[in-house]
This record gives C-alpha cells, structure tokens and sequence, in this order.
C-alpha cells in the first residue's frame, strides 16, 4: 500500500516559495496568461516585473539580428497577456516584461551579463520567463556562469521561473537533450535513442551537460509531450534515472504543448493549467524492476505507477512522498490486487499473433515468425481476409498483404486465397473452408472502417472458426483492435494530423469506444508509437477499468498460445492496469486518470 503524507499547497502562494513552471509548448494565450496569473500571485511592489531569458535561441552571431526581434515580439506577447489578467488594483503599475540579451556565451560575459545580473538580484522582479529553442544552447549560454549563479539567488528568494519548450527541459537539473542520430518517438524505448545530460555525471566547471543548477532535482521535464508522441521517450529516461541514480529513479514529468504545471518547493506538482494535462510516471511508488532486452535494448518494465492530472486545483503529486492526492485525500495503490494479463487462459487450436501493423516491416522479426509458423504446418495453402472502407479498399489490402507476404519470405508455392469482407460478400462467409490451410491473416485498414464486420455477428464467427480450424492466426491493424472486448473507433490519425489528434486523445469525449469481439480477454490498440495513440490506451482504460490494455507497437505483435504470451518485433507492447485508478475531467475539459499502473 502507497503511504505518504499529503503537505498540501497553501491557496496564497507565500512570496518565498521556489516555484517552477514548465510549460509544454508555444506561446498560447491561456499558457501565458497562467504562468502570469502565477507571478502575478508571488510579487510584491506595484508592477509585476518579468525578465525574459533567450539563450535557447541560438548562438551563431550570425541569426543575432533576426532572433533579438523575435525574443523582442515573444516579451511583448508574454506582457500584453500579463496585462490581460493582472489585478490594477493591486497592481497599479501593470506588467513590465524586459528582454536578457543573452543569446551568445560572450553576452553572457560581457555587458549584457552583468546588465541581467543587475535585473535579477532587484528586488522589484517577479519572474523570469524562459523562451523555447534548443535547450543544449541555452545550456552552452548560461551554464557555470555568473548569471546562473544570478538566477538561482532569485530562484531562492522567489522568484517564478518558467519556460516553454526548451525553456521547460532547463528546468530539471537531469536534462533530456533530444534524440540521438537513429532515435525517433516510435523508437524511444530503446536505450540509446536518447540524449540524457545527467546531473551528477559532471567533469568539472567547464561542463554544461545539465539542466539549470537550481532546476528540480527530484524530477525529468519533458515537453511536447502528447503532441509529439514522447511518452515513450519519459518511460526511458526514468528508467535509465533508476541506474544513473543507484535506484532512487527520478520521477518524469511530461508537459503537453499550451499546458504548464506549478513544481514548488521541488515537491509539490500542482495547478495544471493551459489546454491539455500533464503526465506522472513514477518507478518507485510501486518498486519498479526493468531490463533492456533483445538486440536492440528496448526497455522491459513492470510496475510503472502513472497520473495524468488535467486541469484540477485539487490535484497534487507529491515528488518526494510519491503520492497523489485529490479533493478526497491521498489516492492509495494496493501493490496486492494489480491486475495481470489473462492472455494465457485463452482455449483455442491456433496460434494467435495480435499484430501492431506488421506492414511497416515485411521482412522485420514479427512477419518472419509468421512465416515460420506457416512452414511449420507443412500446409502450402493459406488466406488472407480483408476490411476495406469500400470494397476497392479491402481488395486494395489484400493485394498488398498477398505481396508482403512474398517479400517476407511465404514460398512461391504457397497457394494464397484472399476474400474481402464487405456487404455485399456477407452471403459467401459461412461457405469459406479452412480445410488444410496453414493460416489466415485477418487485416483492416482503419478501425473507423469496421462498423460493417462489427454489425454482423457472422465476421466474428468467422474468426473463431479459424482460431478453432488452422494452425495460426494473424490479425493485424484494425482487426487487431476489434480482437479484445472495447475498441476504439475513431478514424486513424493521418501524417497531417497526427500531432493534433494526439492531444485531443486526451481530452474527455473525443475519443470513441464500442464493444469488440470479445475473442481476447482485453483491450487492443495497434500502432501504438508510430501514430502517438497514447490517449487511446488511457481511454480504453477509463471506459472499462477493470479491463486490461494492450497498446501494441507497429512491427511488433503480441504471440498467444497455449505455451504462454510472447512479444515478437521491433517494437515494445504497453498493458494498462487501470483497476484501481481514479478518474476525472478538469476545468478545461481535459480528463485525469490517476494510480494507472503501466507495463512495458
């Protein structure tokens, strides 16, 4: 059981406070106004004065010019949104915004230094607002000088910091720096796909591979978070914190774009406000234990404690306590009743392989092992069964799975029968025979296109009757979805979309569930990476809590038979255990969903 006192967070701020304020992107209205309406609520004197840093701009002289006008507009924005909130009474002088030149490290020495030096130990400044860019130059710029020195006597006199973007990742003295040169979202999992600048792996003064010196040290910021598909990339990073810190694993903090939290006193994670939520994963709530497996050390975890905290002025994460609290009090965990995958129950004659989307590798380790189960069955017969939007689709697919196929190494001699599963061929199902056919691929291009199989009852027959008949089974992309007993049927996000549709996963509402077949003993997601569909798996979870999730990566594809449950890929699968979870929507309509244990 979770223990932990909840010290709560006073409703008016006490000036002495250290605040931090990571916000997750952009310069939105509603996450300038908040950080504002945060100064606003610790200064003192008649103006509310903040300084604006821009060392993540950019230090070739050459852009010197174009980024000085730039971080100019950015101070006028964050002042005119401070004007926008700020109370003339008590503040009659309105809001001051002031620019630091501090764009190169020889401003930083020079003149403009010791001007931003002068500015932050006045006693008049409020806050310091920390621009967006490149995070490893802001580091370049002010690390191990004496303006850093400069804004942590603020920092500790009160003064709020915040910082979008880059101007978030400074905020925690261990440092996410990016992506190494392979390393994309999808990848993130994998051990060295990600640049960590670690607090304590410091070689001397010189060394500016860290986040700010006054930054948190009892949490990793990252930001973009939901926008750009990052959860991946935070379970990493708290995991390597886990070895890097001796076991005592820092906890992740992701902030979505136009959203910012409150860290105070580098305890107390509170006042999520802006337009999306924040998320928690914490490994040491519930005794996290991990590997790095496989050829290419994708991490393998149990036990990951994870919030996601929308818009709440009553939700607090304690990060040195680790617990959650809400209106209601702490929200205890029972380490005892964690749910665990009942994939293994499941009673048929095939081998079931719940493919992410194989297409995105046909010669990668999941399609081979197809194929090796195929050969395996010394059957040269076997089908390939398609759900189209239209029936031009489903023909379009299995078109292109029957190649796939071939180039995945299916012998010439295999004869491969496809049938499309539309309307109009409904007629033909119960006729289809399986005699001394090796294996069947059920694929559908989209979820939102499964409503015609769904409808009739005679699809789901179909698959149970090749479960019971063949020696195995392949489902992939939507179907893999509609497998378990809730799916989603939004329509799959587009190149186009997909940043936008990500953050509005996690939003309440906008994600659409019904009931699947039933057939696995669970909630399916495929392309879990590729396609950032996070929100998905945390909606699956708040729809039917006592329902596991399974959140499969593309080139990946969960093997179920009656030796067990393998994982078989490129990638990682995802479980949600959100039984014991406590579930809400904020203020700004954005859902939380706390104590959701999460596997990898």
């Amino acid at each position: 059981m979770l223990l932990g006192s909840m010290a709560g967070v006073a409703t008016a701020a006490d000036p002495s406070e250290q605040t931090l304020v990571p916000i997750g992107g952009g310069y939105t209205t509603t996450s300038l106004e908040g950080f504002a309406e945060i100064v606003a609520d610790h200064a003192t004197g008649d103006t509310v004065d903040i300084l604006v840093e821009p060392s993540s701009y950019g230090n070739d002289p050459a852009d010197l010019d174009e980024n000085t006008e730039l971080a100019l507009d950015r101070t006028d924005r964050i002042e005119d949104a401070c004007n926008a909130v700020v109370d003339t009474v008590e503040f009659p002088g309105g809001c001051v915004a002031t620019l630091l030149h501090l764009f190169m490290r020889s401003q930083t020495e020079g003149p403009e230094g010791e001007a931003a030096i002068d500015l932050l130990m006045d006693s008049e400044t409020d806050g310091v607002y920390i621009l967006g860019g490149d995070q490893t130059i802001a580091m370049e710029v002010l690390a191990n000088s004496d303006v850093e020195d400069a804004m942590e006597t603020a920092y500790l006199a009160g003064v709020v910091y915040g910082g979008t973007s880059a101007g978030a990742a400074v905020q925690s003295t261990t440092m996410i720096g990016g992506y190494t040169d392979p390393g994309w979202p999808y990848n993130a999992m994998e051990k060295d796909k990600v640049i960590v600048w670690w607090s304590n792996d410091q070689t001397g003064p010189d060394d500016f591979t860290r986040g700010l010196s006054f930054s948190s040290d009892t949490a990793i910021t990252d930001q973009h978070f939901y926008q750009r598909g990052r959860f991946a990339r935070l379970l990493n990073v708290v995991m390597q914190s886990d070895e890097q810190f001796a076991g005592q694993s820092k906890v992740g903090i992701g902030v979505d774009y136009a959203t910012g939290v409150q860290i105070t006193d580098d305890q107390f994670v509170h006042g999520v406000f802006g337009d999306s939520s924040v998320a928690v994963i914490d490994a040491e709530a519930l005794n996290a234990t991990h590997q790095w497996v496989g050829p290419n050390m994708t991490l393998s975890a149990r036990n990951m404690l994870t919030h996601i905290i929308g818009a709440d002025p009553d939700i607090t994460y304690d990060t040195v306590n680790r617990t959650i609290s809400d209106a209601s009090g702490v929200q205890t965990i029972n380490a005892w009743v964690i749910q665990e995958p009942e994939l293994d129950q499941m009673r048929m004659r095939a081998t079931l392989m719940l493919g992410g989307d194989l297409s995105d590798s046909w010669d990668g380790p999941a399609m081979a092992e197809f194929i090796r189960r195929i050969e395996a069955a010394r059957m040269a017969k076997m089908m390939v069964v398609a759900v189209g939007a239209t029936y031009a689709d489903g023909q379009a697919l299995a078109r292109e799975y029957v190649a796939g196929l071939r180039e995945a190494g299916l012998p010439w001699w295999y004869q491969v029968q496809t049938f499309v599963y539309d309307q109009s061929t409904l007629r033909y199902v119960n006729s289809i025979s399986f005699n001394r056919t090796a294996g069947v691929v059920f694929v559908g291009d989209d979820q939102a296109s499964m409503t015609t199989a769904m409808s009739n009852h005679l699809f789901g027959r179909l698959v149970e009757r090749a479960l019971d008949s063949v020696p195995v089974v392949l489902t992939d992309q939507a179907v893999t979805a509609v497998m378990g007993e809730r799916y989603v049927t939004n329509p799959d996000p587009t190149d186009d979309d997909v940043q936008d549709v990500a953050i509005a996963s996690f939003q309440a509402g906008n994600i659409q569930i019904a009931n699947g077949l039933g057939i696995v003993p669970g909630s399916l997601q495929g392309t879990l990476t590729y396609d950032q569909h996070w929100g998905r798996l945390y909606s699956l979870a708040m729809d039917s809590p006592d329902t596991m999730v399974y959140g499969i990566s593309e080139m990946t594809a969960l093997v179920v038979n009656r030796s067990g449950t393998t994982v078989v890929g490129d990638r990682s699968v995802v479980t949600l255990d959100g039984s014991q979870g406590t579930y809400s929507v904020g203020t700004n309509g954005a859902f939380s969903a706390l104590n959701v244990v999460l596997n990898a």
